[in-house]
């Protein structure tokens, strides 16, 4: 019989927003990296929007990257025991390699439970046509 999704009432981190993906985001516009760190899993990996597939290094060290601001809306939590599934959606800008940019993405991260804390271990975002 398969398990009826409910809602995940993640840990709040001290003064951090609501859930871990608003405070993922805060994190990444307030260049947070220890957060940031904390929160995805050491071998974590995000196929972008470009249907490339990165490292949590590749992303984190990656100085081209500037996050000015992003939001997250729509969100949707699937919990699986030691595991959930969050999708929604994000509103994201500032630069890239100098270039501004700004995106609408649709995305799906995969968090798992262990040693009392929830960790993201894969990511995916796909654009929304604007």
């Amino acid at each position: 019989m398969a398990r009826r999704p409910r809602q995940v009432k993640w840990p709040t981190p001290p003064k951090r927003s609501p859930d871990l993906n608003r405070s993922l985001a805060d994190a990444w516009v307030a260049n947070d990296l220890s957060f940031v760190e904390q929160l995805l899993a050491d071998d974590w990996t995000v196929t972008d929007a470009t249907g490339q597939v990165l490292t949590k290094r590749q992303v984190i060290d990656d100085p081209d990257r500037v996050i000015a601001s992003m939001t997250i809306d729509d969100v949707e939590v699937r919990d699986l025991g030691d595991t959930a599934v969050v999708t929604g959606h994000t509103s994201a800008a500032g630069s890239y390699a100098g270039t501004p940019i700004s995106v609408e993405l649709r995305f799906t991260d995969v968090f798992v439970r262990g040693a009392g804390r929830w960790q993201a271990v894969a990511s995916h975002a796909s654009l929304v046509p604007q």
